[in-house]
This record gives structure tokens, C-alpha cells and sequence, in this order.
């Protein structure tokens, strides 16, 4: 998720746990829903905030254990750009939101991986013009 905001960029960030864990806003594709409505939509459920994407970054691919059963899991992650709302944690999924300096956001990321797709989306909103990602000058 990106906002400008007076000549830069900010990036959407949810915490969860205690340590606090940060991380970007993800979740599940429903039956029969592409990849990058459920991207939007559940944006919007963990963060209050109506988003569009800009560009798709990457996926990335884990495996984690439940109930002691192996789970492989796919996630799709798309640079988004800000359209409306304020940033409100999802009760019962997310504990805190906020808004973290673009060059920042690697630093506050808890996850490898995660800190990786920011630093291609770096490269990407560095490369273009506020007018090329969308937002109005």
C-alpha cells in the first residue's frame, strides 16, 4: 500500500502479536475470486483502507504446520496505491495499523521476505513519477 504524502511515500503496515510482529496486509483468494480482488478486498477488511493496484510484485511461496498437518501456502503481493479511508485494525485479526516512511518499511518489516518486496517496490515507485503510479500532482 502506498500513499504520497508531501513529495513521498508512506506504506501500510499491520501488527499483530506480542512481540508485535509487522507485516503487509494479505489474506485468502475465496472460491472463484481473482487473486487481485481478494488482494483489495482484504485490504480493506485488515486495514479500512480502499486500495487499487498499481503493480504485481511478486508471490511468494511457504509452508507452515497446523494442527500438525503440512500446509503449503501461495501469497500474491501487489504494490497498491491509496485511494480512501483511515487506517483501522480488523477486530480479531489485526491489532495496530499504521503508515511507515517508504525507506522505513524494510527496517520495521519483521519477515525476510516480506522486507525483500519492499525494496522491489523501492525500485519501482523510484523509477516512475508520482503521475505514472497514479497519483495526482
Amino acid at each position: 500500500m502506498l500513499k504520497h504524502v508531501d513529495d513521498s511515500y508512506v506504506g501500510l503496515v499491520i501488527g499483530r502479536l506480542s512481540p508485535r510482529i509487522w507485516s503487509l496486509p494479505k489474506g485468502h483468494v475465496e472460491p472463484n475470486e481473482a487473486a487481485e480482488d481478494a488482494a483489495t478486498r482484504e485490504v480493506l477488511e485488515e486495514t479500512g483502507i480502499a486500495a487499487t493496484i498499481i503493480e504485481k510484485l511478486a508471490d511468494i511461496r511457504y509452508w507452515f504446520y497446523r494442527n500438525k498437518n503440512k500446509h503449503d501456502k501461495t501469497v500474491h503481493f501487489y504494490l497498491m496505491r491509496f485511494l480512501s479511508g483511515e487506517p483501522t485494525p480488523q477486530a480479531g485479526e489485526v491489532d495496530e495499523t499504521k503508515w511507515v516512511p517508504l525507506d522505513k518499511l524494510p527496517v520495521v518489516l519483521t519477515h525476510l521476505n516480506e522486507r525483500r518486496l519492499v525494496q522491489l517496490a523501492q525500485t519501482f515507485v523510484h523509477e516512475r513519477s508520482a503521475a505514472e503510479l497514479g497519483f495526482k500532482q
